[in-house]
């Protein structure tokens, strides 16, 4: 009795320590910089592999960071990115995205750069978000700088990167990328969470639940 008690407090703590790790992971927001935009071109093809559209971000300097250790900071997102078929439940739509880039943040120093793969890309009303699900998608991160932040990510292994563009106006992913003939652009923020396996996991099904919320509130 006395060891299948502790076996059970074992299995306990092990749970608790993956449902806890989310709350203490590093957490970097960015925004875009003066003049800075998310590009969304409907050029049919022009992400590869059969996509009905792409998007990238202005070239350069693109990010600055606003929080933590590493506030002030500059970095960019480079990379094409393609844009697959839309699913439509109620006012959100979203498809997937297809394409490697990456991230790189220059402190002053040294420069942290990262493989960077959106997940997904999606609009409700006057908002667009890159990676709802908030699955981890950042790897091969490589820094030799010493900011604890930055450092965070590369000791973790790990990342997931969220962002979100803006309109004035409700622009759907049809509106953007099927019916439109030109290039929107627009401006953005985001945040990049250092995370292990385990706890990005977990994040990953907050996601789809949070998402599986919207969509059922607008059926409503």
């Amino acid at each position: 009795m006395y060891m299948k008690s502790s076996i059970l407090g074992t299995v306990c703590a092990c749970a608790l320590a993956v449902f806890v790790t989310p709350a203490t992971a590093v957490t970097i927001n960015y925004s875009n910089t003066a003049g800075s935009s998310i590009n969304l071109d409907p050029a049919d093809g022009c992400g590869g592999g059969g996509s009905i559209g792409c998007f990238s971000f202005s070239t350069g300097n693109s990010i600055q960071i606003t929080s933590g250790s590493a506030s002030g900071f500059s970095g960019g997102i480079e990379g094409l990115f393609g844009v697959g078929a839309i699913t439509a439940s109620g006012s959100l739509e979203t498809a997937n995205v297809t394409n490697t880039g990456t991230l790189n943040i220059f402190d002053g120093s040294a420069t942290l750069t990262a493989d960077l793969n959106w997940i997904d890309i999606a609009t409700f009303g006057t908002a667009g978000s890159l990676n709802t699900t908030g699955t981890a998608n950042l790897s091969n991160i490589a820094y030799s700088g010493g900011n604890g932040d930055l450092l965070a990510l590369v000791n973790l292994g790990g990342g997931i990167n969220t962002a979100s563009f803006q309109f004035t106006s409700p622009a759907t992913l049809t509106d953007l990328f099927t019916t439109s003939t030109t290039v929107t652009s627009t401006s953005f923020s985001g945040s990049i969470t250092a995370v292990p396996v385990p706890a990005a996991v977990w994040l990953f099904g907050s996601g789809l639940l949070g998402l599986v919320g919207i969509a059922r509130r607008k059926k409503a």
